[in-house]
C-alpha cells in the first residue's frame, strides 16, 4: 500500500506528541468559521474550525476533516458549514494539504490534525469523517485505510487508485462535475467501493474539477447520517428519515418527469439501499425495477455506453498526441496537433444536446487542463520551445469555462520569447495581462522573458502592472 506504512508511523508519533503536550482550555465561538487555528502538536500547521451552535463538552460530536488540494481551508469548509450546523458536526479543514507535488506536506498536515480531532474536541470517535477534492481525496482514503477509524469519506473529482481503497469498510459519497476530467474516475471509485460491499453513492453536478456545491455537500452529510443510523453509530431519528426520504423521492420523481430515466433509476436505487432498515423502501425499489424494464431506460443506457466508449477512445487519442510531442526530431505544429487531437470534431460534438454534448465538453475541459498544466509547461522547462508553443497555442484555443486562463497565455509568451519570436511573445503576454496576470515583479525577473527586456512594448506592460499594483488598496 503506497504511503500507508509512513502514515501509520506519522499518526502514531503525532498522537504521542499530542498526548504528552499540555491541553490548554480554549474558547472558540460556536456557529462561525474560525480561521487559522494552530495545531497543538505543531503550531506551523493550521486549519479552519467550525463548532456548531450548542457545542459543549457534555456530549460527543461527529467530526469532518477536510483536505483541499491547495490548502484552501475556508473555501472548502464553506461547502459543508450549513450541513455541519444542521446535523451538529465539527469541521477541521486543513490549510496545509497539497496535490501535484511531494507527499510530505500531507503527512505533516495529517500528523498535526489527527491528534486535534481526538484530544482537543469532544469528538465521537466512531463518527469521524474525511472529505477531499482531487488529491485531497487520496489523503482522505489513506487516512481511513491506515487508521481504520474513518466512518465515511466525501470526495469530489478524485481518481481511482485501488491500493488506496483496498480492504476498507467506510462509506463513500463520490461526486464530480459533468465537465471534470476525473468524472469517469469518480464513477470507477463508486463501482470499486460497491464491489467491496461498502455503502456508496455517486452524484453528478454541473461544473468542472471543483468541490461539489453546498447543496450537494448537504446531501452528502445527510446521507452519512443515514449510514450512521443503519450501522447503529447513532440513534435512529424517524423525523429526519422521513424528511430525507421525502426529499429524495421528490428528486427522483422530478428526474423521471424531466425524461432522465437513468438519473431517476439511479436515485431510486440509491434510496432502496440507503433507507433499507430505516423505513419502507417498497416504492423506490418498485420504481427502479419499473424503469429498468422500460424501453427508454435500455435506449438511454446504450447511449451512455456509446459515449463512454467515445470518451475512452478520445482520451487514448490525446495520449498518442502527447507522446508525439516528446519526439524531438518530429515536432508537430499547432495545426498538426489540432488534427491529431481531433479538436474541431470535438467542438462540433460539444454543440450537441444531451450526453453527446456533455461528453464532448468534458473532453474539451480535459484537453485544456492537460495541455495547459501537464504537457505544455514541462516542454517549456525542458527547452522544447517549438513543442511548447504548439501545445500552449492549442490550450489557449480550447478554454471552456475555467476560472482563470492567464497561465496558458503567460506560458505561451514564455515559449515564444525563448524561441526568439518576440512579436508573438508580446501579443501573448498582453493577452495574459488582459486575462488577469498582474505580477510585475515576477514579470521583470522571469528569465524566460529575458529576450523582451528593453523593448518598448514590454516596458509598457510592466509599467502598467506596477501602476495597477501601486493603485491597489
Amino acid at each position: 500500500m503506497r504511503h500507508s506504512p509512513i502514515i501509520a508511523l506519522v499518526l502514531a508519533s503525532g498522537m504521542l506528541v499530542a498526548a504528552e503536550a499540555p491541553q490548554p482550555t480554549i474558547k472558540v465561538p460556536t456557529g462561525e468559521l474560525v480561521e487559522d487555528m494552530a495545531c497543538l502538536s505543531d503550531p506551523t500547521q493550521t486549519y479552519a474550525l467550525y463548532l456548531p451552535h450548542g457545542y459543549s463538552t457534555e456530549r460527543t460530536w461527529p467530526a469532518l476533516l477536510i483536505f483541499d488540494p491547495r490548502g484552501r481551508s475556508v473555501h472548502a469548509a464553506e461547502r459543508f458549514q450549513a450541513a455541519a450546523e444542521r446535523w451538529g458536526w465539527i469541521i477541521l479543514s486543513s490549510n496545509d494539504t497539497r496535490s501535484d507535488g511531494p507527499w510530505e506536506p500531507n503527512l505533516k498536515a495529517i500528523q498535526a490534525l489527527w491528534p486535534e480531532v481526538h484530544l482537543r474536541y469532544k469528538t465521537d470517535e466512531h463518527r469521524i469523517y474525511a472529505a477531499g477534492l482531487s488529491g485531497g481525496g487520496h489523503v482522505a482514503y489513506l487516512l481511513g485505510q491506515t487508521t481504520g477509524e474513518i466512518a465515511g469519506v466525501i470526495v469530489s473529482g478524485s481518481r481511482l487508485l485501488t491500493e488506496n481503497l483496498a480492504g476498507t469498510s467506510f462509506a463513500v459519497f463520490a461526486a464530480a462535475g459533468d465537465r471534470d476530467f476525473n468524472y469517469q474516475e469518480m464513477r470507477k471509485v463508486d463501482a470499486f467501493v460497491a464491489g467491496l460491499g461498502n455503502p456508496h453513492r455517486f452524484e453528478e453536478f454541473s461544473g468542472l474539477h471543483v468541490w461539489m456545491p453546498p447543496e450537494l455537500a448537504a446531501e452528502a452529510v445527510a446521507w452519512m447520517e443515514l449510514q450512521a443510523m443503519r450501522r447503529a453509530l447513532r440513534p435512529p431519528d424517524a423525523t429526519a428519515v422521513h424528511e430525507l426520504f421525502t426529499h429524495d423521492l421528490a428528486a427522483a420523481r422530478a428526474l423521471e418527469a424531466a425524461g432522465d430515466v437513468l438519473g431517476a433509476h439511479r436515485r431510486f436505487e440509491m434510496m432502496t439501499r440507503a433507507y433499507d432498515g430505516l423505513t419502507d423502501v417498497a416504492e423506490p425499489a418498485e420504481s427502479a425495477a419499473r424503469l429498468a424494464a422500460g424501453r427508454e431506460f435500455k435506449r438511454a443506457l446504450k447511449e451512455e455506453r456509446k459515449w463512454l466508449a467515445f470518451e475512452i477512445t478520445t482520451r487514448e487519442r490525446f495520449a498518442e498526441a502527447y507522446a508525439w510531442m516528446q519526439h524531438e526530431d518530429d515536432t508537430p505544429t499547432a495545426a498538426e496537433l489540432r488534427i491529431a487531437l481531433g479538436l474541431r470534431s470535438l467542438e462540433k460534438h460539444a454543440e450537441a444536446p444531451g450526453i453527446e454534448g456533455t461528453t464532448a465538453r468534458r473532453l474539451l475541459s480535459t484537453l485544456y487542463s492537460e495541455t495547459s498544466y501537464y504537457v505544455g509547461p514541462p516542454l517549456l522547462q525542458a527547452g522544447r520551445w517549438q513543442a511548447a508553443v504548439a501545445v500552449l497555442t492549442v490550450a489557449t484555443e480550447i478554454h471552456d469555462g475555467w476560472g482563470s486562463v492567464w497561465p496558458s497565455w503567460y506560458n505561451l509568451a514564455c515559449a515564444y520569447a525563448r524561441s526568439g519570436d518576440r512579436r508573438h511573445a508580446l501579443s501573448a503576454l498582453e493577452r495574459a495581462v488582459a486575462e488577469g496576470y498582474s505580477n510585475a515583479e515576477h514579470l521583470r525577473n522571469d528569465p524566460d522573458l529575458a529576450s523582451l527586456h528593453g523593448l518598448e512594448a514590454f516596458e509598457a506592460i510592466a509599467t502598467s502592472l506596477e501602476g495597477s499594483s501601486a493603485a491597489a488598496p
